[in-house]
């Protein structure tokens, strides 16, 4: 097995790779949070997450090559991130082609498979974590991800879906992506000595990890439950049911 790849330690092509992920991936924060803050479906809002979709897409890929390259037994974390992206860029632009949706469905269940396995093979590792992520995280995203691919199956079955359901699809799917790209952020970037001390801060960086899950609570509360759209701009009218 590899050593972990770090800016400090490598050279070459792999260092290449991980600075180019590391700049994509502050890219995606910063049109992520941008996305967030922006009126839903202004021209702020729009080209944010247009760019947050394209910088994540690329995000993960990378991270899968890194995590390839250091030969970790798990290696699809970048994978699940644009899964969400993907699912949520595809909620308000539908594809012409189903055959898409069904792959990303099977793709979703599969990682939630391999999760689990991730999640129960934790637990019987010391201090109950893979490297060093908990079992507790591991089940959580699992269920998460179990959850987007029952939801998957059941838009394909309806053949789409329309109204705010489409709307609370689009943006928890963009909010956990941020969040899972935030909490990266956190983990492994945060403590790195050559980012600016505030950044390192503790406020800031519960803020910036806990940040886009709130966001998601926020959003599914207004728009799933109450079904409140007012102050959101769309491309046809969305009618609460």
């Amino acid at each position: 097995m590899s050593d972990r790849l770090t800016l400090a330690t490598s050279s070459g092509l792999p260092f290449l790779l991980l600075a180019f992920h590391v700049g994509t991936g502050l890219i995606a924060l910063a049109s992520g949070y941008i996305a967030i803050a922006a009126r839903k479906g202004g021209t702020w809002h729009r080209r944010s997450g247009m760019v947050f979709v394209c910088a994540m897409i690329v995000t993960g890929m990378t991270a899968v090559a890194i995590a390839t390259f250091e030969g970790k037994p798990s290696n699809a974390g970048g994978a699940v991130t644009v899964y969400f992206v993907l699912t949520a860029y595809t909620a308000v632009k539908p594809l012409s082609l189903r055959l898409v949706d069904v792959v990303l469905m099977v793709l979703a269940f599969t990682f939630a498979a391999g999760s689990y396995g991730n999640a129960f093979t934790a637990l019987d590792n010391p201090g109950n974590q893979i490297d060093g992520v908990p079992a507790a995280m591991l089940f959580f995203l699992a269920t998460v991800i179990l959850l987007a691919a029952i939801g998957d199956a059941r838009v394909i079955l309806a053949g789409g879906i329309q109204g705010t359901r489409r709307l609370a699809r689009h943006l928890w799917r963009m909010c956990f992506g941020l969040f899972i790209a935030s909490g990266t952020f956190v983990a492994q970037l945060a403590p790195m000595k050559f980012l600016p001390a505030p950044i390192r801060s503790v406020p800031v960086i519960v803020a910036l990890a806990a940040g886009p899950l709130v966001v998601l609570l926020y959003w599914m509360w207004r728009v799933r439950l109450r079904q409140n759209l007012r102050g959101l701009m769309t491309t046809k009218p969305i009618e609460a049911p």
